[in-house]
């Protein structure tokens, strides 16, 4: 069944997101964080210093065929990036620079208990990092500059990725929703939606990432060796949630959901 991306004037109360959105349908807010907060997110610039350290999870992916390189990058490997278009993609920026890690308290809503990170990317006029899905769910949150996003209708489950790339790219053309976002702007994409973003202009989008552990991992050795016979590789991706598992509440049902 079809499922169109829904147009949301504010970020949903709590009751609505876990009964409507949560696990089933991705949505768009315009301007849904206050302006005091995105005049702190981290510049271009500082994403750049940040991906030269060596504690800084930081990648470039260029070109048409999405070459991955891994950092810590120096100022050289900007200079010779080659021509535009390119994106930079840092992981876990909220324990680096502290006016970013202010932007998760718009998502006091969705549990808290399950955020992986926040991911800033930063792409030139044209960049993309192709038609792929997660296996996690994320808040795509535009800082400056836009975005055109397609984001599919409904979940895949059987996906079918290009051969021999770095990146796990989509081998058929996203059938879905296309939208263009501004600074400010909020799409939440749920597990398995698949989605491309195109950079209309240099932008910044700030990806907070809510991520369930593999059952591999919960079970602890015994996991392990599942693991090691390529079974039991799905990640928990908090079904059946409900308005009691908001903000940093580890509800009865989660946990016995887990068991």
């Amino acid at each position: 069944m079809s499922t169109s991306l829904a147009a949301l004037d504010a970020l949903p109360s709590i009751v609505d997101f876990y009964a409507h959105y949560w696990n089933k349908r991705p949505f768009l807010v315009r301007n849904a964080i206050d302006q005091t907060v995105m005049d702190g997110l981290i510049t271009p610039d500082e994403l750049a210093g940040l991906s030269m350290e060596e504690t800084a999870s930081a990648r470039m992916v260029t070109g048409k065929d999405w070459a991955c390189q891994f950092g810590p990058f120096t100022e050289e490997d900007f200079n010779t990036a080659g021509k535009p278009p390119w994106s930079l993609l840092v992981q876990n920026v909220e324990q680096f620079h502290p006016d970013t890690a202010k932007l998760l308290r718009a998502f006091n809503f969705a549990p808290r208990w399950l955020m992986d990170d926040i991911m800033v990317s930063f792409s030139t006029r044209g960049g993309t990092i192709g038609g792929h899905i997660d296996s996690y769910h994320v808040f795509l949150v535009q800082g400056q500059g836009s975005r055109r996003w397609t984001i599919g209708r409904e979940p895949i489950i059987d996906e079918a990725y290009i051969d021999g790339l770095d990146l796990k790219i989509l081998k058929h053309p996203i059938d879905g929703n296309i939208v263009e976002v501004t600074s400010g702007d909020i799409l939440y994409i749920p597990p398995h939606f698949a989605h491309e973003g195109i950079t209309l202009d240099d932008s910044l989008t700030f990806s907070v990432g809510f991520l369930g552990p593999k059952l591999s991992e919960l079970y602890g050795a015994y996991g392990q060796h599942l693991a090691d016979h390529d079974a039991l590789d799905q990640r928990y991706v908090g079904e059946g949630l409900s308005a009691d598992s908001s903000g940093f509440t580890l509800s009865i049902d989660a946990v016995e959901a887990l068991r």
